[in-house]
């Protein structure tokens, strides 16, 4: 079922400095929402779940509800840049998510303002970024060898949308260097005219496979380079976060939380790979993932990422989809689109699970 419409919701977080009591170099984070929105719509909600991030610090708690208000307080933070996620339920039904950022300065009061946009039946997962990125008919991609590996991601994700959408005319193009890092992109002057002059309305950044864990700053500083020369084409951004090394599973959480908090400082949805690769490993009757180095994508972790980017930027359910990569056959093709769609179906119910990060060092 595809999202036909959406309602914004604005909840306004207040950020003031902390009691005289306590220690000046930290703050506080105080939430306070209006669910009075939601009551318009015909929605009772029963759960606000909140996520704070800000490198290897991560918090989460389920707000107070009283009435039409919902409200709490995150307690002794550091100051800096937080990135926030929001998941609001009415029962078990996740009926609407939101991202954005809060920067905590003691002594200072500022208000921020989420979006939250709401999910007819709570059937779909989708994050309240600019307008609706299944508009999107022209697609860029910019990455590596982990987008080209297998004839390219997007050469599936196409062959997945003229199955399910064949009215639809899709453009994918790719510009993926092996071993490039967005920094590499963003100096790269083929890189600059291909966003340029593509007319493109997404285009879908995958960082160098460590450096979000070794150089996260890099990667920050040029996802918000390049997300500024996109934008100021007319297209949006979307990344598309990679996955731990198979023979170095901890990486998994700083290059998971490294993804989320740059899609939430920019505003831009994460399809979140990485998740379902770690996900993967409950499901021992899947084939491998990987290939035999143990970094790139086997066929069946390139279809995986593929049925995932369908589902995340174009609200599409993968499940019954009838192409299959010749390598992989329909049983094993179905299971991965099931693991597609549940891993985003729990990203936001999973919001108070978040275990805290912990940062590696080690370089891919």
């Amino acid at each position: 079922m595809r999202v036909s419409h959406f309602f914004i919701l604005m909840a306004a977080l207040l950020l003031f400095a902390c009691s005289p009591t306590k220690p000046p170099q930290k703050g506080e984070l105080p939430i306070r929402m209006d669910l009075a929105p939601a009551a318009q719509i015909g929605q009772t909600v029963t759960r606000v779940a909140v996520g704070i991030t800000k490198g290897d610090f991560s918090q989460n708690m389920d707000l107070s509800i009283s009435g039409n208000t919902a409200e709490g307080v995150f307690e002794s933070l550091e100051p800096g840049l937080y990135a926030i996620d929001v998941a609001v339920y009415n029962g078990q039904n996740l009926i609407a998510t939101g991202q954005g950022t809060g920067l905590v300065k003691p002594g200072e009061t500022t208000t921020v303002h989420i979006n939250l946009q709401f999910v007819p039946g709570g059937l779909e997962v989708v994050i309240g970024w600019g307008l609706p990125l299944e508009n999107a008919r022209r697609v860029l991609f910019l990455g590596n060898s982990l987008t080209y590996s297998y004839g390219g991601v997007e050469t599936h994700l196409q062959a997945l949308l003229e199955a399910a959408r064949p009215d639809w005319r899709m453009v994918f193009e790719s510009r993926s260097p092996g071993g490039y890092t967005l920094q590499n992109h963003f100096n790269d002057p083929q890189t600059r005219q291909a966003i340029t002059n593509g007319n493109w309305d997404l285009v879908i950044l995958q960082e160098q496979s460590s450096r979000p864990v070794t150089h996260p700053q890099l990667f920050y500083q040029y996802a918000d380079s390049l997300n500024s020369l996109i934008r100021s084409n007319g297209a949006q951004t979307s990344f598309y976060m990679t996955w731990a090394r198979g023979d170095n599973p901890s990486m998994y959480l700083p290059l998971r939380n490294a993804y989320n908090y740059i899609g939430a400082f920019l505003d831009s949805p994460v399809v979140p790979a990485g998740v379902a690769f770690h996900n993967a490993a409950d499901l021992p009757e899947l084939p491998s993932l990987f290939d035999p180095d143990l970094l790139h994508p086997s066929i069946h972790g390139t279809y995986l990422v593929a049925c995932l980017m369908m589902a995340k930027i174009w609200n599409i359910n993968p499940i019954g989809n009838p192409y299959q990569p010749m390598q992989i056959d329909a049983h094993t093709a179905l299971a991965l689109q099931q693991l597609a769609w549940n891993t985003l179906q729990n990203e936001y119910g999973s919001l108070n699970k978040i275990p805290r990060l912990q940062p590696q060092r080690r370089a891919a």
